[in-house]
């Protein structure tokens, strides 16, 4: 074999790069708080201004850092048009195969609630296949045990 490895499947070191499902929620937000502010045409000297916050702050902001204050955050959002929400967090069963089996009966449903989730591992869990769960919908199952059902699984 030649000496050049194959770099594709190498994770980046820089903790900002990734992109997949385990995304931290501030650097979600920042990531739409960006993506709306390009879609408004305006600067981050712009839309910093309009926010009455520093440009530097924005940038942090948009690259989504849990250190700095919520109020920070809901200004920028004011300054472009949106409104801060609470909903209860979100799973999209399209990833999580067991899941999607369970909603075999419920064509269209494209997220559920967390808690939701939960329940449907619960009370059809006669139809869950453990052994053909993935790592990610383990850990998925594992973490909803963990914060909804107080660490015990209900079945």
């Amino acid at each position: 074999m030649s000496g050049i490895q194959d770099n594709s499947t190498r994770m980046s070191y820089i903790r900002d790069m990734r992109t997949d499902a385990h995304t931290p929620p501030t650097r979600r937000l920042g990531n739409t708080l960006r993506a709306e502010r390009q879609r408004l045409g305006l600067t981050q000297a712009d839309a910093a201004r309009r926010a009455g916050i520093a440009r530097q702050k924005l940038i942090q902001i948009e690259q989504g850092k849990p250190g700095v204050a919520m109020a920070a955050y809901a200004a920028a959002m004011h300054a472009l048009g949106l409104e801060p929400a609470v909903r209860p967090a979100q799973v999209q069963p399209a990833g999580y195969p067991q899941l999607r089996r369970l909603l075999w009966n419920q064509p269209g449903i494209d997220t559920l609630d967390e808690r939701d989730a939960l329940a449907l591992y619960e009370r059809y869990w006669d139809l869950v296949d453990v052994e053909q769960m993935d790592d990610d919908e383990r850990a998925l199952l594992d973490r909803l045990v963990q914060l909804y059902g107080k660490g015990v699984l209900h079945v």
